[in-house]
């Protein structure tokens, strides 16, 4: 079950469909062939058999005869998870042949060691073919400084202030974030803001809130009933994510693997107590039907 910190970040992408082509372009200087619109396209990537293959975000660029000249695969991704490597090259090799044009994966993520473990080359063969995906990790999340930048692309900053908002450019960041919540619906004021504040520092995050009780423009577009409440809700559902995922971790660790039933109960377990008591038991367990019968 996608987490929310997936669909948010996922969510960047789907509202500002030229975040992806830009950040190709100045993050990674992949030559982009001149477009003139960006559409989704449908992100089921299925086999000649029973099995569906389904990735996060396709987009494809078209030019001004409206032929497709670049597609694009957008995959969030949080932790190392080997399948993903077997699934990525279906999701791009379709979306090629789809369009009839070259294609590129971008994966994001907010975690450096993911990120480390996702950019690998995969091989297709034993003669040399690999896919290269081009990964936008921590440290190729663009600092954002500039209020009229954040305002341009708010998504843009809000990744700016996801990767360096605790950094030592931490003033000008979250300002320039806050400036580009401005230009942002209701709806995704409180998303970004959680999403921001959840991978902040307790000072940091501090900050921000400083920030937008002081600045008379901050405290009367962006509500102080978004901060307490968004923040009452990501810190819950980041300790369930992490409790859950310390679980499997232990498990995994220990040798013991879940059957699919067994994993559905983990993930979508929202008791905190539930998820401790699990944990407790995957330490001495012998058996996963030790801790789910």
């Amino acid at each position: 079950m996608p987490s929310y910190l997936h669909e948010g970040l996922l969510d960047l992408f789907r509202t500002n469909l030229s975040l992806a082509p830009t950040l190709l372009a100045e993050e990674f200087r992949v030559p982009l062939p001149e477009f003139a619109q960006i559409r989704t396209e449908p992100c089921d990537f299925t086999d000649v058999g029973p099995k569906e293959f389904r990735g996060d975000l396709a987009l494809s660029t078209h030019d001004d005869r409206d032929q497709p000249v670049l597609g694009v695969c957008v995959e969030v991704q949080l932790a190392k998870e080997d399948v993903r490597r077997w699934k990525w090259p279906v999701y791009l090799t379709t979306l090629r042949s789809r369009l009839c044009c070259p294609a590129v994966l971008l994966v994001v993520t907010p975690s450096r060691t993911v990120a480390k473990w996702a950019e690998q080359p995969i091989e297709l063969d034993t003669v040399g073919s690999v896919i290269q995906p081009l990964v936008l990790g921590p440290d190729r999340f663009p600092v954002v400084t500039d209020p009229d930048e954040a305002r341009r692309c708010p998504e843009l900053a809000t990744l700016s202030a996801i990767a360096h908002g605790a950094g030592p450019h931490m003033e000008e960041v979250l300002v320039a974030f806050l400036a580009g919540l401005m230009k942002t619906d209701d709806e995704r004021v409180k998303m970004y803001l959680d999403l921001v504040d959840d991978a902040l520092t307790i000072a940091a995050s501090r900050r921000l809130e400083e920030l937008m009780k002081t600045t008379p423009e901050y405290r009367g577009r962006i509500a102080t009933k978004y901060v307490a409440k968004g923040r009452a809700e990501g810190r819950e559902e980041g300790r369930v994510e992490n409790a859950a995922h310390a679980v499997l971790t232990v498990l995994t660790a220990r040798g013991l693997e879940l059957s699919a039933a067994q994993r559905t109960q983990l993930t979508e377990c929202t008791d905190l107590g539930q998820l401790d008591a699990w944990l407790t038991q995957a330490v001495t367990a012998t058996r996963t039907d030790e801790l789910f019968s």
